[in-house]
Formats: C-alpha cells, sequence, structure tokens
C-alpha cells in the first residue's frame, strides 16, 4: 500500500471515543467525507472544515520519478484501505532547507488540502483553488499565512483546496535523456501535471466537499501564478476550470524543450549519471546537489531580484515542451487555443521592495542605476533616471518602483493585453496599499501583500493593524469574491484591459493607465525578456 491508511484499531477508538461520549463532545471535531478513492476523515473547528494532506496521486518515486503523475484508483489498489486521516498536514516536496545543506521534504508528497464552510454534495458553494509560489523551488500548500483557512472559507462562503507539487529538478528538469524514457515523449513541466491532475480530483471530489465543479477559480501567486498561467494556456487543463487570478507572475515562456535539455546537461554531468536507472536510484539529497543553483542555467535566480546587466541569462524552469504546452501563453492565447476565461492578473507596486542602493543616498541610487543599466548603454541609464527622477519620494522607493516595473509589472501588462485577444474579459490590477508599519523590513506594497490580505494573515503579519489595513483586506476580498461570483470585480466602473486598471488600496481607484511611459520605454528596449523567468 502506497498511501498511509489508520490501522482498524485506530479507526474503532476514534469512532468509539465520539459515539460515546456526553452530547457537548460530539459535535466540534469529526467530519468524514467520502471520495472515490474512499473515506477521509477531518476536522471542524468551529469556523469550518478542514482535510489535510490527502493523497491525489502514487508516489512518484523510483520508476515513477520524472514520469506524468498517476492517479490513484480503487481497481489497481493504490487508494487507501479503511478510513484515511485527514486531520494533519503531512508532507511537503523535496527542497533545500533554509540554509541550503540539506533537503527537506520528501517525494510522496502529491497531496492535497480542502477547506470547507460546510460539506455535502447540496452546498454547490464556488471553489477557489490555490498553487503556492515559491520560484518553482521551494514551498507547500499549508503554510502558515500564506494558505487558504477555515475562518476564509466561512467569511468569504467558498470552498478552497491548495496542493502540493514537484518542485525544482523534480518538477522540472528537461533533459533528453529523460524524454527518451518518458511515456509522453516530452521531459520537464511535471509539476504542472500535478497541478492538472490536482484539478481532475476537484473535479470528482469537490462536490462532497461542498463544493460546485463548474463554479471553479483557479489562482496561484508568484510562482504559483506562473504555473497559472501554463495551465489557463494548456490544452491538458480544459474544462478544469471556469476563472483564474494571477498574482505578479511571471509573463514569459520562452525556453524550448531542446533549448532546456542542452542547459540541463550540467546537472546530467553532475550526478555522473549515463542511464535512468541510475538516476531513479539517486537520493533526494543528490538530485538536488546536482543542480547548477549559481552557474548557469543559475536555478537560483539572484539576479533576477535587482536591476538587469547585459548579457545576464538564466534558464526557466518552464519549458514549451509540446504536450503541457504546445507553444507560448503569448502563442496560444494569439491563435485561440487557450482556455478562454475570465482572468483578473495583478502585481504590486513595489514588490521587490527590499533592495537599498548602497547606503540608501540619491547618489548610491544614481551609481547603481548606471552600473546596471549603463551595462546596455549610457542612454538607457540617463532615461531610466529620468523617468525615476533623483530626488522624488526616496531612493529606496524609486528603485523598488523601477526593478518592479521591469521584472514584473510591464511585462504583466504585455500579457494580459495577448490574454485579451481572447473573448473572455482579462482584468488587470497594480495593488499600491502600503502596510501601516514595516513587515519583515518591507515598507511598501510588496511581493505577496496582496494575498496575505485576501488570505487574512494581516493580523498575524503587523502588532498593530490600522483600520485602513483591514479596508485593504476587506477590499481585495469584496473585487475577488465578485470576480468568483461573476466573472467581474466589484467596482462597476472597472473596464477589462486595456481599457482602463484598477489601483486596490483600502478602496479601488480605477485609471486608463499605469506607469504607461515607463512601460512603452522599457518594452521598446527589449526589456520583455528581463521579466521574471519564473
Amino acid at each position: 500500500m502506497e498511501v498511509k491508511s489508520l490501522h482498524l484499531i485506530c479507526v474503532v477508538q476514534v469512532v468509539h471515543s465520539f459515539i460515546f461520549q456526553p452530547e457537548q463532545q460530539q459535535r466540534p471535531n469529526v467530519s468524514i467525507v467520502t471520495t472515490q478513492c474512499g473515506q477521509v476523515m477531518g476536522l471542524h473547528n468551529g469556523n469550518g472544515y478542514s482535510y489535510k494532506s490527502i493523497p491525489y496521486a502514487r508516489p512518484p518515486t523510483g520508476s515513477r520519478r520524472w514520469q506524468p503523475p498517476e492517479p490513484l484508483s480503487r481497481s489497481d489498489g493504490t487508494c487507501w484501505s479503511g478510513l484515511y486521516n485527514a486531520t494533519e498536514f503531512v508532507s511537503q516536496c523535496v527542497q533545500w532547507n533554509d540554509d541550503a545543506t540539506d533537503v527537506v521534504g520528501t517525494e510522496d508528497c502529491l497531496h492535497l488540502n480542502v477547506w470547507s464552510p460546510t460539506v455535502g454534495p447540496t452546498a454547490n458553494l464556488p471553489v477557489m483553488v490555490f498553487v503556492h509560489g515559491g520560484n518553482l523551488e521551494y514551498g507547500n500548500s499549508h503554510d502558515s499565512t500564506y494558505s487558504p483557512t477555515e475562518e476564509l472559507a466561512r467569511d468569504t462562503q467558498v470552498v478552497y483546496v491548495s496542493m502540493n507539487y514537484r518542485l525544482h529538478a523534480f518538477g522540472f528538469m528537461a533533459l533528453d535523456i529523460l524524454t527518451q524514457n518518458s511515456k509522453t515523449n516530452t521531459s520537464g513541466n511535471y509539476g504542472f501535471m500535478d497541478q492538472i491532475l490536482a484539478l481532475k480530483w476537484v473535479q470528482d471530489n469537490i462536490g462532497n466537499f461542498g463544493g460546485d465543479p463548474k463554479q471553479v477559480t483557479l489562482f496561484g501567486q508568484s510562482g504559483g501564478a506562473t504555473a497559472v498561467i501554463a495551465l489557463v494556456t494548456s490544452p491538458l487543463s480544459k474544462n478544469l476550470f471556469s476563472k483564474a487570478w494571477i498574482l505578479s507572475g511571471s509573463p514569459i515562456f520562452t525556453t524550448s524543450l531542446a533549448q532546456a535539455s542542452r542547459d540541463n546537461l550540467s546537472f546530467l554531468n553532475n550526478t555522473g549519471c549515463t542511464n535512468i536507472t541510475c538516476l531513479q536510484q539517486l537520493s533526494p539529497l543528490e538530485v538536488t546537489k546536482a543542480v547548477e543553483w549559481d552557474s548557469f542555467p543559475n536555478w537560483n535566480e539572484n539576479d533576477q531580484y535587482i536591476l538587469p546587466k547585459r548579457g545576464d541569462h538564466d534558464g526557466s524552469l518552464p519549458v514549451i515542451d509540446g504536450y503541457v504546452m504546445p507553444e507560448s501563453p503569448q502563442d496560444a492565447w494569439l491563435h485561440g487555443k487557450a482556455n478562454d476565461v475570465p482572468l483578473l492578473i495583478g502585481t504590486m507596486a513595489q514588490e521587490l521592495d527590499d533592495v537599498a542602493p548602497g547606503n540608501g543616498t540619491w547618489a548610491d541610487y544614481e551609481a547603481l542605476v548606471r552600473e546596471y543599466l549603463g551595462t546596455y548603454s549610457n542612454d538607457i541609464a540617463d532615461m531610466a533616471l529620468h523617468l525615476y527622477p533623483v530626488g522624488e519620494v526616496n531612493p529606496r522607493y524609486q528603485l523598488a518602483c523601477m526593478i518592479t516595473d521591469i521584472r514584473v509589472g510591464c511585462g504583466n501588462d504585455v500579457m494580459a493585453l495577448y490574454a485579451s485577444a481572447n473573448k473572455a474579459p482579462v482584468y488587470r490590477y497594480v495593488g499600491v496599499h502600503q502596510p501601516s508599519s514595516p513587515i519583515s523590513g518591507y515598507v511598501y506594497s510588496f511581493h505577496t501583500w496582496d494575498v496575505y490580505a485576501f488570505f487574512g494573515a494581516i493580523k498575524d503579519l503587523l502588532d498593530h493593524p490600522t483600520a485602513t489595513d483591514y479596508m485593504f483586506e476587506a477590499n481585495i476580498r469584496q473585487e475577488v469574491m465578485s470576480f468568483v461570483h461573476d466573472g467581474r470585480p466589484h467596482t462597476s466602473t472597472w473596464q477589462p484591459f486595456p481599457r482602463n486598471i484598477g489601483l486596490l488600496s483600502d478602496t479601488t481607484s480605477v485609471v486608463n493607465s499605469y506607469h504607461s511611459y515607463q512601460c512603452s520605454f522599457w518594452m521598446m528596449q527589449g526589456f520583455y525578456r528581463s521579466s521574471w523567468a519564473n
């Protein structure tokens, strides 16, 4: 048996403890729901129901490493027997630990979580499926402050799902040797295939958890948003969701399977393997160590959190593989091949808020701009300083705005423009609310602040949140919930892109454009390719 189950004696003890207790102890805890693979036991905490770490695929280990995920099935005996204990989070996928000296997690990690305000097949509540961020290299489906909760389900009357998916080399390694041994004649994008299988699980099972499989909104932040872009434009995810919310994703997918396979040859050389059996027998730590993290293809991508320099180039984890992604998202939209669903595309005004220029003086700011952008030309550096002038606000703020426009914001405008070629509407926003006090050193509208607010984490991140902080949380929920229910934001004057853009703070204001002159300059100079890669 490849997935955990409760021994019969444990089931008897659990059932006994709740049947033969006084009435006041029967109600608050255990909830049992039936899935296609059997019954799962979750908990009700007084606010809502949670079911944690439910397997949705066979463990991708051994001969299943670097293969498409395989669903669990009663017919082949891969489901659990008895009652599955879904009361605790049990796994995350393999990734570096905090100081990159060892790995944490396990390859047997393809589990998902459900949070619901109610259960049963008659509720028919909207469903939101969250893909966590982490550069497609780290993170998990249940991080505190960065995942749904029972309280969120209760307050929004939505059923939430999040999933683990394979990360870094396990989820995105492309190599000829893997392609030759693949069931799909491709390699890479395994993490996207995991997410697609999780969405299929939602279609098959979410009804018994109170959700409506016809009302599924897919959303992801950072690397998770990059994944959502892939799934929105993949033929394999057709009819698996009806709307998508993209938060600070990478707008570019330019690497072919052939190019990535060449880029990743250094990984193969580092393993010392010459055949697939050897690769499948490597330990998780050996696989992780073999990745080129700090030299080309530079999977750490540390250079993408500062201004670009001419000649800098990192490999990309997502690839145009001919299977999950037959073509780039931009081409899929232009050719009418994407999933034509309403989109909400958001970025923050100062995504990269923690990069201070030297000692923080204007002289340091100007020197840094010329050090980096001067590698393209002095004219580009001069224009950058004209568009983000010395003397306005402060050096840190100006640098954060410049890096954000180049790396995230302007590229997402271009992506939204391509997506608007479809019939379904595309709504674009920029988050401009700034927290009332610093959060881990961040002072402006920083990366992740919008999803933190949506999840209700402001109270956990700020010691003394203000009314304005809570109004931002309420406003973003109001806009998103309207989109989930009706396919458009709450603010009536907010029209589909490119007609206007919503600026989200404690209220929503609508503008015809945002940083349009800056973005025009960066895009004309070819900086679209400097957008975040993952």
